[in-house]
């Protein structure tokens, strides 16, 4: 890229060598004492034949070219002069007739050596085109000229008359006279133009208002849309607390009426006991059989489990039978069957599947299993001495924590059987067990009374019961809907206790899983939102002042606090449990 990017022609080449050559000696020794091309290499200023030819190379060559060389080779053009005046539009109309006065190649190499860049530009542009200039004659090149620069020539004087004379005096006044009449109507365009400048100016003017008013105005929406947005929001703010408020009164009429009924029914029950206490008191024959007979109707009817229970063992024994008999034909077969041989298995998986289901929490070792059995077998008055015996054997490191767990779990299953068939216990163990001993007695009809459970800590506090072991595994909402049947078995024989449910969900909803169970999702975002609810009905119970129970099951610290100071009775999630 010897002056441009595009590679030059063998003629553009021969004509950078001759500007080379017209450059003097002097002006090449300075060049190469200024250069930094010629700072290494060993040239010698002294040496201008050498210095001249690397000046050729650089010329010609790919290397850019240095601006200090290009101003040296445009000095020594006298076409760059010429082309120098002319301006990059008059140089554009007129290129042709420039080329056939000067040479297509020499008015090319001066365009290519001109300061302005727009003028080189427009040169490498025509050369990457490859146009060719038209070739004209020297005639017809004036011709253009004269054309082009007429007004030029006119007012020079120069212009000769329409026979070749030269300009006379009177010729010159009449040039005169007409250059005055054209400086006039310049002067009128003058005038009429600073009228429309005028005009123009005052516009802007009207603009520049026009734009500080509308800036105003920009300004003035921003505010109301800031106070809109205000009011909108504030507008917002009292929907969400008048609908809380509807959401608030609907708790507390359904509290209300929850309450009235757990008063009515203990009512009408407490009669029925009553007229039951008295058909039953018959002295005559066989006391102890018939009171036995009475007690398990009376668990069959107060606790449904129990009877499913025996249902379930009638069938495990009825399944054990068929076993045995299935077993002692395949030991005395000689050809078994294929299907004996399977339904002997299928026997087997239902039998282990009916006992894990009897027995979810079985006993794991020999003496947790004495342990456990002598806790079933003590006599109601020796109860209360075995309490801490789970404590004991931990201590002395005979059985796990687990082990433990499992059997404070029959401990207090036991004490709730016993509190629900109403057999009195000793003072001192109702003392040590309060909160149990009352809530056995809600659940067996004995008082009225609410049931707050907070669901979610429900079921993360029996992770034996609604979080089985792999394979028999339930999702969030089996484990909810087995809670909620666990609540709706216990105390559905008891419409005297009205028991009430509470999840977090994203959407409020209350639903009748039995008529004295009902089932609330909180609704909102965010955690704990199930004890807001709890707290808010906990707060309605005690301003009532009806002297009702009230029992919160949950394991969590802070809402039992609150509870507490609420007058609600804690109960824990195993102490629950027990009851399950």
């Amino acid at each position: 890229m010897a002056l441009c990017a595009t590679a030059l022609p063998p003629a553009y080449e021969k004509e950078l060598r001759r500007l080379v050559k017209l450059v003097p000696a002097d002006d090449l020794a300075l060049f190469a004492a200024t250069d930094k091309i010629f700072k290494t290499g060993g040239f010698r200023s002294g040496n201008v034949a050498v210095i001249r030819a690397r000046v050729q190379q650089i010329a010609c060559g790919a290397a850019v070219v240095p601006e200090t060389l290009r101003c040296l080779l445009a000095r020594r053009s006298r076409a760059r002069t010429l082309t120098g005046l002319l301006s990059p539009e008059a140089i554009a109309e007129n290129r042709h007739a420039l080329a056939a006065l000067l040479g297509n190649e020499v008015l090319m190499v001066a365009l290519l050596l001109d300061q302005r860049p727009e003028v080189r530009d427009k040169a490498e542009e025509w050369l990457k085109r490859q146009e060719t200039n038209s070739v004209l004659t020297s005639a017809e090149a004036h011709e253009q000229f004269k054309s082009c620069f007429a007004d030029f020539i006119e007012m020079a004087g120069t212009m000769p008359d329409a026979e070749g004379m030269p300009v006379t005096r009177e010729a010159w006044h009449r040039q005169k006279e007409k250059l005055d009449g054209r400086i006039r109507d310049l002067s009128a365009e003058n005038r009429r133009l600073k009228g429309v400048d005028d005009r123009l100016s005052r516009a802007v003017k009207d603009l520049k208002d026009s734009g500080n008013e509308l800036k105003d105005c920009r300004q003035k929406i921003d505010g109301l849309e800031k106070k809109l947005s205000q009011r909108n929001r504030e507008a917002g703010e009292l929907a969400a607390e008048l609908q809380r408020e509807r959401v608030s009164r609907d708790e507390r009429l359904k509290a209300a009426v929850d309450m009235a009924l757990a008063l009515e029914f203990h009512g009408w029950l407490a009669q029925a006991r009553l007229v039951e206490a008295a058909a039953l008191d018959d002295g005559s024959r066989n006391d102890l059989l018939a009171r036995a007979e009475t007690a398990l109707k009376k668990q069959a009817a107060t606790d449904r489990h129990s009877g499913n229970v025996e249902k379930i063992l009638e069938r495990v024994s009825d399944l054990q039978n068929v076993r045995e008999r299935v077993l002692s034909a395949l030991r005395n077969a000689l050809r078994p069957t294929p299907e004996l041989k399977a339904v002997e298995t299928d026997i087997g998986r239902e039998l282990e599947r009916l006992r894990a289901l009897i027995e979810p929490d079985a006993d794991a070792t020999p003496l947790e299993r004495a342990v456990a059995a002598r806790i079933n077998a003590a006599d109601d008055n020796d109860l209360p001495q075995l309490r801490g015996l789970p404590d004991l054997l931990r201590s002395l490191a005979v059985i796990d924590g687990d082990a433990c767990g499992r059997l404070k779990l029959a401990f207090k299953k036991r004490l709730a059987a016993l509190e629900a068939l109403d057999v009195p216990l000793d003072a001192a163990a109702a003392e040590r067990d309060e909160i149990p001993s009352l809530l056995g007695q809600a659940l067996a009809g004995s008082v009225p009374a609410i049931l707050m459970i907070d669901g979610h800590n429900m079921l993360f506090g029996l992770p034996a019961r609604y979080s089985p072991e792999r394979g028999k595994a339930l999702n969030d909402a089996g484990k909810r809907e087995r809670l909620i049947a666990d609540v709706v078995r216990v105390t559905a024989p008891n419409p005297a206790v009205r028991a009430w449910i509470v999840f977090d969900g994203p959407t409020r909803s209350d639903t009748q899983a039995a008529p004295n169970v009902r089932v609330t999702y909180s609704g909102g975002k965010g955690e704990h939102r199930a004890d807001g609810v709890i707290l808010d009905n906990l707060k309605f119970f005690k301003t009532s002042d009806t002297g009702m129970r009230v029992f919160m099951v949950s394991n969590d610290k802070d809402l039992r606090d609150k509870a507490h100071r609420l007058g609600a009775r804690n109960v824990d999630v195993l102490e629950f449990g027990a009851f399950l």
